[in-house]
């Protein structure tokens, strides 16, 4: 019986020992596995709120605002260069001048005419003076007095002219006949050649009377007078009631063609200047006095008050851009300094380049003292989009179902399994995505082999 009873001891001795040594072992085990996945685990990462940029980035060179090469269209020897390289100009100042004396000479003439007919207009549609009329008047008085007397013949005073004329040559001729008559007795045989002339004169002096007492009107005379007469009438009328339709008409025609020969002579002329078309910097000269200009660009001027980039952006992305959206861009020769920007330009027909689809992008910088210079290297990156205060999550840590498209991540459970977490993803960056459920601020995240898990179909 004691032999019975000591075997029973032993046998339960025995399985007590056993479970312990299995419930040690079964610890152990536990406490290695939970060591093994802590050693399994690459990266992890806990939620957090933050701001999220969406951004695209670009590379090309820098632009001016605006730049112009200018050339002569003539190619007569140029007379002056008014300015040199890195000078500053203005819009409208005067850049060169070519020699070209017969288009001044020609721009002088024009000028002189349109003078001429300024002062005939203004003439013509400037109210009358008193004097004027009174000029007038005095002038169609002279002229109607003209006309009567050429109408009317000789006048009164004519005829007594000419009869005093008659009466003077019958005297001379009586004196003659006394002094003839002491001298020869009375003998009317003698007549001296004096005496004969006298009487000759006598005889025409009554014919002239006789002619003036009948003259009849001066045709010729009455014409010229009646024109004058016309023509001061005109005048006095013009003056009395202003110009017709027809004469303003007249002379608002001429002024005008006067007005146009000048501008087209000036315009010649301006083909001989080289004018600046808007405020810029004289980037190149290549112009020589004396002389002719290059076929090519004469002068090239550039404005720095502003510079652009042009990017490519692919297909893809386009629709995310707008103009007015910042950019912020790097230059290669500046690495260190980063300067705003905005869009101002999306193109509306892209660039196809093969299979690449792309289109032009136009950042235009903002006011900075930073030195830049036209053709240097910029990276422009855009912001297409900006969130505030959102779930994130590095990009690395989130996993696609490519068939489902559902978004998972590895996430650890109160009992220290590891498993994956589905979640809705917003808006993703280069580098994070926007969680729109499924995690929470704080939460761990963590980044397993993909060895040590079943992944899920597709993946």
């Amino acid at each position: 019986m004691r032999r019975i009873l000591r075997v029973l001891v032993i046998v339960l001795l025995l399985l007590g020992g056993g479970a312990g040594v299995l419930l040690l072992m079964r610890e152990q085990g536990t406490a290695q596995s939970a060591q093994t996945e802590a050693n399994l685990i690459e990266d992890a990462t806990v939620v957090e709120r933050g701001d999220l940029l969406v951004t695209l980035s670009g590379t090309g060179s820098l632009n001016p605002a605006r730049q112009a090469s200018l050339s002569f269209q003539l190619n007569t020897a140029v007379a002056a260069i008014e300015v040199q390289e890195g000078q500053v100009v203005t819009a409208g100042q005067v850049l060169a001048r070519l020699e070209a004396p017969d288009l001044e000479n020609a721009v002088l003439d024009a000028q002189l005419a349109l003078d001429a007919q300024q002062i005939s207009f203004d003439a013509l549609t400037t109210p009358a003076r008193d004097v004027d009329i009174a000029v007038a008047q005095a002038a169609v008085d002279a002229a109607q007095a003209s006309a009567a007397a050429a109408s009317l013949g000789a006048s009164d005073e004519d005829v007594q002219i000419a009869e005093l004329q008659a009466e003077i040559a019958r005297n001379q001729l009586y004196q003659q006949q006394l002094q003839r008559d002491l001298v020869t007795g009375g003998d009317a045989d003698n007549v001296p050649p004096a005496l004969t002339q006298l009487d000759y004169n006598v005889q025409l002096a009554d014919v002239n009377t006789a002619d003036v007492q009948n003259q009849p009107a001066d045709v010729a005379s009455l014409a010229a007078a009646n024109a004058q007469l016309v023509a001061a009438q005109v005048q006095l009328d013009r003056l009395l009631n202003g110009p017709s339709d027809i004469e303003l008409q007249l002379a608002a025609t001429r002024l005008a063609v006067a007005q146009s020969a000048l501008e087209q002579a000036q315009a010649n002329l301006a083909r001989a200047v080289l004018v600046a078309p808007f405020d810029g910097v004289i980037a190149r000269s290549n112009l020589v006095v004396g002389e002719a200009p290059p076929q090519g660009a004469a002068i090239e001027l550039i404005d720095l008050s502003s510079y652009y980039v042009d990017v490519s952006v692919d297909e893809t992305d386009i629709v995310n851009v707008q103009i007015g959206q910042r950019a912020e861009l790097t230059l290669d020769a500046l690495p260190d300094v980063e300067i705003s920007g905005h869009i101002t330009r999306v193109a509306q027909i892209p660039i196809i380049a093969g299979q690449l689809v792309s289109y032009p992008v136009r950042v235009t910088l903002d006011l900075t003292d930073t030195p830049v210079r036209v053709g240097m290297t910029a990276t422009a990156t855009i912001v297409v989009n900006e969130l505030r205060d959102v779930l994130l999550l590095p990009n690395r840590f989130i996993r696609i179902d490519r068939a489902t498209q559902q978004a998972f991540v590895t996430v650890q459970d109160d009992a220290g399994q590891f498993i994956d977490q589905a979640v809705v993803l917003g808006v993703r960056s280069e580098t994070e995505t926007q969680i729109v459920s499924g995690l929470e601020a704080g939460q761990q995240v963590v980044l397993l082999p993909r060895g040590t898990f079943n992944p899920l179909d597709g993946q």
